[in-house]
């Protein structure tokens, strides 16, 4: 039988010796072939796309199943770039979804409006992932990543008298985003219970003055927030 083909980036590769299956390939190429400053972005057998559970799911099978196998990746820095770039669509509309999400749900048509609010909430947990996921990389790269514009002038001016021990993350200089993304976890928590319960209209007050005030936030300190991936990116 022929032997499976590799590619990473369209470009062919050498299958190791005593790599058998699918989970040895992966863990091989994560550790070995792919940069540390990227992750893999797509992986695909015999033309079809391969998820995160279908990874999973064909970890034992051997190689010897497969004719092609290709793998895609990206850097972290890049895919965290065009995320924000995505977000500056995806935020301001979902600021103008959400009153509609709670005017359906206290109309009393409560499946369109829980319907509104999965998708609502799909972009909600995306966006935490995102900020969540650029946080981890950009404060490695610079430890005033989360700083209020203020306090970041005050850094990039060099000024003598400025007390850099208070340059610290802390929730007096830190963009609001990162403190009302640990506040929204609580908030959902209600809005679970606000569900579980069958309760419409409590659940279109949380939409409605709990969530829509935190999406403004996030609205608010979008662009500092994406001038600051720009940036580093341009170091990189």
């Amino acid at each position: 039988m022929e032997a499976v083909k590799l590619s990473l980036n369209l470009q062919n590769c050498e299958i190791p010796a005593g790599c058998e299956n699918f989970g040895e390939l992966v863990q091989y190429m994560e550790e070995k072939r792919i940069p540390g400053d990227e992750v893999i972005t797509r992986i695909l057998i015999d033309g079809r796309d391969v998820d995160r559970e279908r990874e999973l799911e064909l970890a034992e099978s051997p190689l010897s199943q497969f004719e092609i196998v290709e793998f895609y990746s990206a850097r972290t820095l890049d895919l965290a770039r065009q995320s924000m770039q995505d977000a500056t669509e995806l935020l301001p509309a979902l600021a103008a979804d959400l009153p509609g999400v709670a005017s359906e749900l206290r109309g009393g048509n409560i499946k369109d409006g829980l319907l509104m609010f999965d998708r609502c909430l799909e972009i909600i947990s995306h966006y935490v992932s995102l900020v969540n996921a650029i946080d981890g990389i950009y404060r490695r790269i610079d430890p005033g990543f989360r700083l209020l514009p203020s306090a970041d002038v005050a850094t990039d001016e060099n000024e003598t008298d400025f007390d850099m021990d208070k340059l610290a993350p802390s929730p007096d200089n830190e963009l609001r985003t990162f403190a009302s993304i640990e506040n929204l976890r609580h908030k959902l928590m209600s809005v679970e219970q606000a569900q579980a319960n069958g309760d419409s209209l409590l659940l279109a007050d949380l939409v409605e003055f709990e969530i829509l005030p935190i999406v403004a936030i996030w609205n608010e300190e979008l662009p500092v927030l994406n001038g600051r991936v720009q940036r580093e990116n341009a170091k990189a």
